[in-house]
């Protein structure tokens, strides 16, 4: 996928626009941003984790029986492969083939590969030292696969290679390894590591960047394509999401929804180029209020906005939609043909409804509490702010408005 088939202008509010600007030299997204990518990287890597591990763990079993049979049961290397490198090894084919696996490989594997990697380094410098020096070429590609098929992240595969060279280092100058063979082995060690390092970086960058693009592009779906605030359907799935998560900390969800007024008659007046400004100019004023992880703005249907804001209090969402709505007046947006003078500005009615979710009920009634103070708003003459707190959610039938509906003059 190309960058330069998106526009990152098109994404004013995209944490995943953000990253792409910000660059990816670090490969280290944002904390949230960073557990969402940690999570699809590990579904990318499970199948050659399933299939390299239980190799690795067969190949561990071969040598230690190899190990017991040259020097015996009570040896220290023996006593090495078969307390630790056997368990290590066995502990991350079953976390890589469990129902943990999303949830604990990661953490576990940053701890064990190091570990067995080392073991691993340690025994070959031994290996080495007795006059077999084939088995560095082993050590070498040992020390690739740790970047290519353990799933470890960048920082995780370096810090478990520079582990291995200095276990290796190590136990090399331990057993008087002759010193013309450890340079040699260090440098191919080294070198061998630093070339899978540069092509693995290398790797993950475009890994990084494929999947925030790929968030983009699905962004795109979800977006208004006039205003950029998200869409009808973004909304619904959102604030679904974000009921959930407020149902099981206990928190608070306000709703506001937001329609200009007379937008209808202004539309009629001044034709659809005028009507669109206003309703871009509106929606950025919007946007500009909706700014944590969990909030979200959208375009909900013709000149109709709506808001989440998650786990604030009464004044707070009180103080946000009156700054909103005084904002919105504040632009001064009028046809460019009519006098400053002559016609008035584009105002909004804001509802608020605030709620706290409950077992067995849904976020459609916090939805409608914010229907119904839009319509007292504009019932009240418009341009201004009415809310509805927990209280009145408690109350609230859910499907039928309190008072007869009437039809809402634009």
């Amino acid at each position: 996928m190309s960058r330069n088939r998106l526009n990152l202008d098109d994404f004013p509010d995209s944490v995943y626009a953000q990253e792409l600007r910000r660059g990816l030299a670090h490969l280290r997204f944002a904390a949230p941003l960073e557990a969402e990518y940690h999570a699809v990287h590990l579904q990318r890597v499970r199948l050659r984790v399933r299939v390299c591990l239980p190799v690795a763990l067969v190949l561990a079993v071969f040598f230690t029986i190899e190990q017991v049979r040259r020097t015996g049961l009570w040896n220290l290397n023996s006593v090495a492969h078969m307390g630790a490198l056997l368990p290590c090894t066995a502990a991350l084919v079953w976390l890589a083939w469990s129902r943990q696996y999303e949830r604990f490989y990661a953490p576990v594997a940053g701890v064990l590969v190091p570990v067995v990697g080392t073991l691993i380094a340690a025994f070959i410098a031994v290996q080495i030292a007795v006059g077999q020096e084939e088995q560095l070429a082993a050590l070498t590609a040992i020390l690739v696969g740790v970047f290519f098929f353990g799933g470890l992240m960048f920082r995780q595969a370096i810090l478990t290679s520079a582990s291995m060279i200095i276990g290796f280092a190590f136990v090399a100058r331990a057993v008087n390894l002759p010193h013309t063979i450890f340079l040699r082995s260090m440098l191919i060690t080294t070198l061998t590591s630093g070339i899978a390092a540069i092509v693995y970086w290398d790797i993950e960058q475009s890994y990084r960047r494929n999947f925030l693009e790929g968030a983009l592009v699905s962004e795109l779906a979800a977006r208004d394509g006039l205003t950029g605030l998200m869409n009808r359907r973004a909304f619904d799935e959102h604030v679904l999401r974000v009921w959930r998560l407020a149902l099981r900390d206990q928190r608070l969800i306000a709703v506001l929804m937001i329609d200009i007024d007379y937008f209808k008659r202004y539309n009629d007046d001044f034709g659809h180029q005028a009507g669109d400004l206003a309703l871009r100019s509106v929606a950025r004023v919007i946007q500009g209020f909706v700014r944590r992880p969990l909030d979200l703005a959208a375009r909900y249907g013709g000149e109709e906005f709506a808001v989440i804001l998650y786990d604030l209090t009464l004044p707070h969402v009180r103080d946000i939609a009156e700054r909103l709505c005084a904002a919105v007046q504040n632009l001064r947006i009028k046809p460019h043909e009519v006098g400053v003078t002559t016609e008035p500005e584009i105002t909004v009615s804001v509802g608020v409804g605030l709620a706290a979710p409950i077992i067995g009920r849904s976020p459609q009634g916090a939805i409608q509490l914010a229907d119904e103070a839009l319509y007292e708003a504009k019932l009240a003459g418009r341009n201004r702010v009415i809310v509805k707190g927990t209280e009145d959610y408690i109350l609230l039938d859910t499907g039928a408005f309190a008072t007869a509906r009437r039809s809402r003059r634009r």
